[in-house]
């Protein structure tokens, strides 16, 4: 599932390359959507509330604690994983699942 090109930033997190973009929405907050550069595979999606400042550091947080701790498949096609800022403070990053499971 991937995103226009038009409009997107990329990013180099650990030797890959990401496409990623912040579509606003009024409901939960601020959405960074992060697809693989390279390949066609999941995207992944992480809310956060408005007023956060989204800087390249807050997106490559967001990834690794995708990779890391949700199970984000970025090469391989899959649902759409959803993520919710709790914490976008760079010492104490934190994501949770959204909407809880």
């Amino acid at each position: 599932m991937g995103i226009a090109k038009q409009g997107t930033r990329m990013i180099v997190v650990d030797g890959d390359s990401y496409r990623w973009v912040v579509a606003p929405n009024d409901e939960p907050g601020l959405a960074i959507v992060v697809v693989h550069g390279e390949a066609d595979g999941q995207r992944m999606v992480t809310w956060v509330e408005h007023g956060v400042v989204i800087a390249p550091g807050l997106v490559s947080a967001a990834i690794r604690e995708a990779l890391l701790h949700h199970g984000w498949t970025p090469r391989q096609r899959g649902k759409q994983l959803t993520l919710r800022c709790v914490d976008p403070d760079a010492a104490n990053f934190r994501v949770i699942a959204w909407p809880s499971r």
